[in-house]
């Protein structure tokens, strides 16, 4: 069942097992599909303009029990503020934050992901230096790295280039023209899940689309690619599940 909203946004009735769910389609400007489960059961389903029912319900129904599983897996999770003793992760581990008041700086002591910024009060200031930190650290880090997946594939693969900066709804993408756009807040994650999606996206100068020759590359190049992708599960009450 679909209902349309005068923003031409859809509702769809999803049903899961026993559980019938909304799922919120938005039409954007995007080139690929993508599933967004948040923490109060919103789902959302984000969905390149010219995408119709015939090629998105497919997409759904393929993913029905990570839908669920999702769901279920963020039952009475909040979203972590960012406020002195709540826990955020820097490259897959998770830190205790500790705020003080000062110049701009962030730096891991033991168990403390230790920032400093001019009004620690503020979440937001306190978010904003941390972001800022993981923009450093991601252009300080991640060139280097993509440099490093490349010598992972057998063949030469064709040129690119790198632009780093901070995404809403991906972790990564790449042009029809070679451009590899990561996010910065990748920082966060684990090295085996970056290269994951650093691979991933190297894969598509060879095939721009997720078709079968798409995932063999993925298979020869990272054999255990299906349990990196895993990693990129988030715990902050949202997961995330986008085709880069």
């Amino acid at each position: 069942m679909i209902s349309l909203g005068e923003t031409a946004r859809l509702v769809h009735k999803f049903h899961c097992g026993d559980v019938a769910i909304d799922i919120l389609i938005l039409p954007m400007r995007r080139r690929t599909m993508a599933i967004h489960v948040f923490a109060d059961q919103l789902v959302e389903l984000r969905i390149p303009q010219q995408c119709g029912p015939k090629d998105w319900e497919p997409f759904l129904n393929e993913r029905r029990a990570w839908i669920h599983d999702s769901i279920v897996a963020l039952g009475g999770v909040r979203t972590p503020d960012f406020t002195e003793g709540e826990r955020h992760d820097w490259l897959g581990r998770s830190y205790r934050l500790h705020l003080s008041e000062g110049r701009r700086h962030v730096g891991v002591t033991g168990d403390l992901l230790a920032i400093r910024c001019p009004s620690p009060d503020d979440a937001a200031c306190v978010r904003d230096t941390f972001e800022r930190h993981c923009r450093t650290e991601a252009k300080r880090t991640l060139p280097e790295r993509l440099q490093r997946c490349r010598e992972l594939f057998r063949d030469s693969l064709p040129s690119s280039t790198l632009k780093i900066r901070k995404m809403k709804s991906r972790w990564g993408s790449c042009s029809d023209t070679g451009e590899i756009c990561l996010n910065s807040l990748l920082m966060q994650k684990s090295m085996a899940a970056i290269d994951f999606v650093i691979v991933h996206e190297l894969c598509h100068l060879r095939h721009f689309s997720h078709n079968r020759s798409f995932y063999r590359l993925m298979d020869r190049t990272m054999p255990d690619w299906r349990e990196r992708e895993k990693l990129l599960t988030a715990d902050d009450g949202r997961l995330q599940f986008d085709l880069f």
